[in-house]
C-alpha cells in the first residue's frame, strides 16, 4: 500500500494528531483520503490502546495495601514505600483523602499493634470491617473515577431487508442479530439458547473496528450489565468474538471498554426464543 502523497506529512504530525494536539489543516485533509497514512494512524492507536491497558496504574497499591496502610497494619518499609508513592500518585493521594474522610464519620474498631505487643493480641477487638468497609470504599472511588471517562453511545443499524426471510424463518426472534454501530466500531449480536444451562440465554457478539485487524480488539473488556451491577465480564478473543453465556432473560447493557472511551449497547432486551 503505497502513501497517495509521499512526503505530505511526517510520523510526528501523525503521533500529534493522535495525541489530539492542533496540526496542520492539510494532515487532516491527507488522512481523510489517504488509505495508506490512516492505516498507519490506525496502528498507532492500538499500540496506544496496548499500553495503556497495560500500563495503567500499573504501580499503584491494591486496595487491601491501601486500606492496611490507613489502619497502620503495615511494617516499616512497607509503610514508607507506600507514604513515598502517596507523595508521587496524584490518584492514590485522593483515594486517600477521601479514605480519610469516611473513617472520620465511621469509628474505627480496630487498634494497631502496640510497641511490644506480640503479634496478633491486638490492644482492643479486631473487626475486619473496617478494613472491609475501607477496601469497598477503595474500589467505589475507582470506579467513580473510570465512569469519568467518555461514553460512546452505539447506534442501533436498521436491518437488512435481504435477510428478514432468513430471520423470520424457523420461528427466530425479529429482532435478532442486531448490528450497531459506534464512531469506527461495529458491533454485531446474536441471542441463542444457551448450551450449557437450561432455559438460560447466550449473546454472541462480534466487534470490530474500520481500518483495523479482525485481531486489533483481543484481549479487550467487554461487560454486561443491569440496573443491579455488572453480571459477566469477558474479554473479546483473537477473532473478535465474545460471548455472554448463562443469561437470565433481562434488559442488559453491553459495555465495550476501548482505550478512548466506552463504547455502550443500551437497552438490550434479551427474551427466551421459542
Amino acid at each position: 500500500m503505497e502513501c497517495s502523497e509521499p512526503g505530505a506529512i511526517r510520523n510526528e504530525e501523525l503521533i500529534a494528531y493522535l495525541e489530539g494536539e492542533k496540526v496542520r489543516p492539510a494532515v487532516v485533509e491527507h488522512l481523510a483520503r489517504c488509505q495508506k497514512c490512516s492505516f498507519q494512524l490506525a496502528s498507532y492507536r492500538q499500540v496506544e490502546g496496548k499500553l495503556t491497558r497495560r500500563l495503567y496504574r500499573w504501580d499503584c497499591p491494591p486496595n487491601q495495601v491501601l486500606g492496611e496502610y490507613l489502619l497502620g497494619m503495615l511494617d516499616g518499609n512497607v509503610a514508607s514505600s507506600v507514604q513515598l508513592h502517596l507523595h508521587m500518585c496524584v490518584l492514590c493521594s485522593a483515594e486517600m483523602a477521601i479514605l480519610t474522610n469516611f473513617m472520620a464519620v465511621e469509628p474505627l474498631v480496630y487498634a494497631p499493634v502496640a510497641a511490644g505487643q506480640e503479634v496478633g493480641q491486638p490492644a482492643v477487638p479486631v473487626s475486619e470491617q473496617p478494613l472491609q468497609e475501607i477496601k469497598r470504599t477503595i474500589e467505589q472511588v475507582r470506579d467513580q473515577a473510570a465512569s469519568g471517562i467518555r461514553r460512546i453511545a452505539a447506534l442501533l443499524l436498521p436491518p437488512q431487508p435481504g435477510l428478514a426471510y432468513q430471520r423470520s424463518a424457523g420461528g427466530q426472534d425479529l429482532n435478532w442479530p442486531r448490528n450497531y454501530m459506534a464512531d469506527d466500531v461495529m458491533i454485531s449480536l446474536q441471542l441463542e439458547h444457551s448450551p450449557k444451562s437450561r432455559g438460560a440465554l447466550q449473546l454472541i457478539g462480534f466487534v470490530t473496528r474500520q481500518g483495523t485487524a479482525v485481531n486489533a480488539l483481543q484481549g479487550t473488556t467487554a461487560r454486561l450489565l443491569t440496573d443491579a451491577g455488572v453480571v459477566q465480564t469477558q474479554h473479546i478473543d483473537e477473532l473478535g468474538n465474545v460471548i455472554f453465556s448463562a443469561l437470565d432473560p433481562a434488559t442488559y447493557t453491553m459495555e465495550v471498554q476501548l482505550p478512548e472511551g466506552i463504547v455502550v449497547v443500551d437497552q438490550l432486551p434479551l427474551n427466551k426464543q421459542e
